[in-house]
């Protein structure tokens, strides 16, 4: 290549240590021999903060979150080449982990390149400075073929931040896609589970308390994975507006390159929302299926509660029945034994008579002493009035008495 064509080599790693991105550019340094200059620029969180030139080389330092780009530009690769190698090898050996690279060959004679390379087929996309054609892309690495004078700075800040967001995209997306079948598998299976509880015949409130708990389970696995797909929608669409946003500043007309990709994001984008709503509608389907479930217990449980207020009903007749009768016996024998003479001598219709309101009446008062029990409260109008009663049915069988004998 002559002097109005480069090779632009743009490497991308993860670091969370400065001191590991200051060990990698002193490293740069020994190896480029160059002027060291301080740039501190920045677009988008990209920070362009340093920069080592020397004859025909150039490396320019970047920085965004956890990332660090080096962009290593030869001016005369067939005499620096070794320098690339070098420049690899020193950041490989610092960062634990390396996300990509991008290598950009720049020349401003068509018919020069068009010979090389026996003619461009490639994507185009027209750039304010010339053309840009995408080569290849073979694992993390991408290729590209510029046709125009050597950008600067703020063109390489919108592209590293481009180029950033696109694999961005392109990695989750693709960890997305790779999940896709796992994640549609487990929503079918939960709304088959949920379906097949819901049609299921239970017999007692257990029963239903434990489909309400199997449903449940059902519907925190919805909501899991329900989450995880939203927080996928909502970090694709911003990163897909961001990508879009970059390429509109780029691009000055035509353009295949970075279409193409925008493409492929939307439509892992619309998988996603697609997918989405199924998720939305299965969770909605377990939440009927608990709503449902939630009524047969509820009737299952006024049903129970029924059945135990007729049998409470039928034991308190029946105990105040037995109180009846014990309380007419016991009383009937006292009067029988106090008032022996004035006893025999009452007509059997008038016993009768007084020991029944005698024994009702007491009957009466501890039930109302029970319902006030119960309400928390000392006196009610029944206590008053069934004792009342009992004070007046004690007072005829005295005077009764007293008057027979």
């Amino acid at each position: 290549m002559d002097g109005d064509e480069a090779l632009i080599h743009i490497f991308y790693f993860l670091s969370e240590d400065e001191a590991e991105v200051a060990r990698c550019w002193k490293r740069i340094q020994q190896e480029v021999k160059g002027q060291e200059t301080e740039m501190l620029q920045e677009h988008k969180g990209v920070m362009l903060v340093k920069a080592v030139r020397a004859e025909g080389v150039e490396v320019y330092l970047y920085l965004r979150k956890r990332t660090v780009a080096l962009r290593l530009v030869l001016h005369s690769p067939e005499e620096h080449v070794h320098l690339l190698g070098r420049i690899r090898e020193a950041a490989s050996s610092e960062f634990s982990l390396m996300l990509g690279e991008t290598i950009i060959f720049l020349s401003q004679e068509r018919e020069k390149v068009e010979k090389l390379y026996g003619g461009i087929a490639w994507r185009r996309s027209e750039l304010p400075l010339g053309e840009l054609y995408f080569l290849e892309a073979q694992n993390d690495r991408k290729s590209y073929l510029m046709l125009s004078p050597l950008p600067g700075q703020e063109f390489f800040m919108r592209f590293i931040y481009a180029d950033l967001l696109d694999r961005k995209i392109e990695r989750e997306a693709g960890l997305f896609m790779d999940m896709l079948e796992s994640v549609r598998d487990k929503r079918r299976k939960c709304e088959r589970h949920s379906s097949r509880l819901l049609d299921a015949r239970g017999e007692t409130l257990e029963d239903f308390e434990r489909l309400v708990k199997e449903l449940c389970t059902t519907y925190i696995e919805l909501a899991r994975y329900l989450e995880w797909v939203n927080s996928r929608v909502s970090m694709l669409k911003e990163d897909l507006h961001e990508f879009s946003g970059e390429v509109r500043w780029l691009v000055s007309g035509e353009d295949e390159v970075f279409s193409e990709r925008i493409e492929k994001h939307r439509y892992a984008l619309e998988t996603l929302l697609y997918e989405r709503e199924n998720f939305i509608l299965a969770h909605q389907k377990v939440k009927n299926a608990l709503d449902v479930v939630g009524m047969r217990i509820e009737i299952e449980r006024g049903r129970e509660t029924v059945e135990l207020q007729q049998e409470s009903i039928s034991l308190q007749v029946a105990a105040g029945f037995i109180e009846f009768i014990v309380v007419f016996y016991y009383t009937l024998n006292s009067w029988k034994i106090l008032g022996k003479e004035a006893f025999a001598a009452l007509p059997a219709w008038l016993v009768l008579l007084v020991m029944t309101a005698f024994s009702s009446s007491v009957v009466l008062f501890t039930h109302a002493v029970a319902v006030a029990r119960r309400r928390g409260r000392k006196f009610t109008y029944g206590m008053v009035a069934s004792l009342v009663l009992i004070v007046v049915v004690a007072l005829v069988m005295l005077l009764v008495t007293i008057r027979s004998s």
